[in-house]
């Protein structure tokens, strides 16, 4: 019973509060400022909740004005207090902080550069991707790309890799943007493109053609805007019937042998070219349209003909391109076919003792470090080797010819070392015996060439239209097994370009997405599980400990 009248105080004091304009104008204030703070990170953290920040911002303010109204004088109270100082304080603080985050993020959207501190650079678009953007506005063009994706949980991960992609694409050019598009909700905008499997990106451009891609991957989408900007596709012939390196993909199982040239062909076809074999036995001629004639690593007991000679003659004679991948020892018409134009591949192979591969002296590395390559810096618009920085030649031998001053006689013919051993290699005729011995020619070697020559090399003067050769005197390097080796697939695809004029595809290609597996047996997986469930909790509770003690 003697409690009684203190809970009839009580309740007498929240009915007064209850009917104080006072208690409902600091409730109506806190309120508003807690709304105008939520509107605040709202707007800031989700892009897709702008309007309803905008209700919260508004609401808040309108609870901050009730506030006011309702009773100004207990507002300004409360503010003079020392809660209200403190209340204020915290306010300005609350404002300052997200004046300095807007501020922040405006400067980083205004600042496109960034720092890809992952080891292969994955977040980062590649220097080919770089140029092909910015020719986009040199001569008008543009390009819009669909990203069609259904909208379900599956698919998540792939349209967050599909838009950061699609955005670094935006970031880098005007002349580029991109929408996605449910096709199941916009079946009409699918049909118009043709688009029946998902997620499919679509490139368009401005004059309505469009070429669209399944896989979500950068040099993909490279050649999307090629093709969709109406490049030119160019035909690729490698040379068949001798041997050569060629496809090698099981067409049932898809799977690709080591010594195969499929990456090659489809690195080729990234690069918006078509590719296809010639066999000179059935066509008798090289055709017209053929950009570059590749001859990729003949084999010693299957040579050319004499029609077939006669018919390369041919195409050389009015201008053509052809990158030659010739081994040690090659076939001799082949080797014949160099020798033309001043040029051969040695029969004995090259040991480099000092830049070689894991002490592998029959494979040399060629390395921009050392000097080894020749650049647009010294050879003007040789521009193969500008962007490389290493490459290997397993197996290589050297490419022999004339000295500097023979060719200097020969206006028409323009020879250049594009790749070199060290001066620490040699030459030998036995692969098991790869020691030095004084009676062993000495490097350095040439081991890549280039060749420009309106005529041959017992020409006096031009006889034909300038024809361009790029020489290597190793296949290996472009086999499927060393093609993703260090910088070998950009100096075989950059000797592409370069002999068919596409100098602006020369450069690094994109990076493959890295898939890093951690392979552990039974015991490591226990150790992995165990210690980090036990030890951090542990060293917590130690140092806590040791706190305590020093504390006490």
């Amino acid at each position: 019973m003697s409690l009684q009248p203190q809970d009839d105080s009580y309740s007498d004091i929240i009915l007064a509060s209850i009917k104080s304009p006072s208690f409902w104008s600091i409730i109506l204030g806190a309120a508003g400022i807690f709304s105008v703070v939520l509107g605040g990170s709202i707007n800031l953290a989700f892009d897709g909740l702008k309007d309803l920040s905008l209700w919260v911002l508004m609401a808040g303010a309108g609870l901050i004005f009730l506030a006011l109204v309702l009773s100004p004088r207990t507002i300004a109270i409360f503010l003079a207090g020392r809660k209200g100082r403190y209340g204020v304080n915290v306010a300005i603080m609350t404002v300052a902080f997200f004046v300095i985050l807007l501020i922040a993020n405006f400067l980083m959207y205004q600042n496109p550069n960034r720092i890809d501190v992952t080891a292969t650079r994955i977040f980062t678009l590649s220097e080919q991707t770089y140029r092909i953007l910015d020719n986009l506005g040199k001569d008008g063009r543009s390009i819009h790309a669909y990203a069609f994706f259904v909208s379900s949980a599956s698919s998540d991960g792939e349209r967050q890799m599909a838009e950061d992609l699609l955005n670094e694409f935006d970031r880098r050019s005007e002349n580029f943007d991109f929408s996605f598009v449910d096709p199941e909700l916009n079946r009409s905008e699918a049909l118009k493109y043709n688009v029946t499997t998902y997620p499919s990106i679509v490139f368009e451009a401005d004059d309505g053609k469009f070429e669209g891609v399944a896989l979500i991957a950068e040099q993909d989408f490279v050649t999307g805007i090629l093709i969709a900007t109406g490049t030119e596709q160019k035909t690729i012939y490698y040379l068949t019937g001798h041997g050569e390196t060629s496809v090698s993909r099981d067409p049932m199982t898809g799977a690709i042998g080591l010594e195969g040239l499929d990456l090659a062909i489809e690195g080729m076809q990234r690069d918006n070219y078509r590719v296809m074999p010639l066999n000179l036995k059935q066509f008798e001629e090289v055709p017209s349209d053929a950009a570059v004639l590749i001859i990729a690593g003949p084999k010693d007991n299957k040579d050319l003909d004499d029609d077939e000679l006669t018919a390369i003659l041919k195409y050389t004679q009015g201008g053509g391109r052809i990158f030659m991948l010739l081994d040690p020892d090659p076939p001799e018409k082949f080797n014949g076919l160099a020798a033309l134009y001043g040029v051969a591949i040695s029969g004995e192979h090259v040991v480099d003792a000092v830049s070689n591969v894991s002490g592998q002296m029959l494979t040399p590395m060629i390395q921009k470090a050392n000097g080894q390559f020749t650049t647009s810096v010294s050879a003007s618009g040789l521009t193969i080797a500008d962007d490389v920085s290493v490459m290997i030649l397993p197996d290589s031998a050297a490419i022999l010819s004339p000295a500097a001053e023979e060719f200097a006689l020969r206006e028409h013919i323009n020879f250049t070392p594009l790749s070199m051993t060290t001066p620490a290699s040699w030459l030998t005729s036995e692969p098991d015996d790869v020691a030095y011995s004084p009676d062993k020619q000495q490097g350095p070697f040439p081991v890549g060439a280039v060749v420009e020559a309106s005529g041959m090399y017992t020409d006096l003067g031009p006889t034909h239209q300038l024809a361009k050769f790029v020489i290597f005197s190793d296949s290996d390097f472009a086999t499927n097994k060393y093609f993703a080796s260090m910088d070998n697939s950009d100096v075989f695809l950059n000797s592409i370009n370069w002999l068919a004029d596409d100098f602006e595809l020369i450069s690094i290609r994109p990076k493959l997405l890295p898939y890093r597996e951690l392979v552990v047996n039974s015991r490591e997986r226990d150790f992995i599980k165990w210690s980090s469930w036990t030890l951090p909790p542990t060293f917590m509770l130690f140092m806590s400990f040791v706190v305590w003690w020093r504390r006490r």
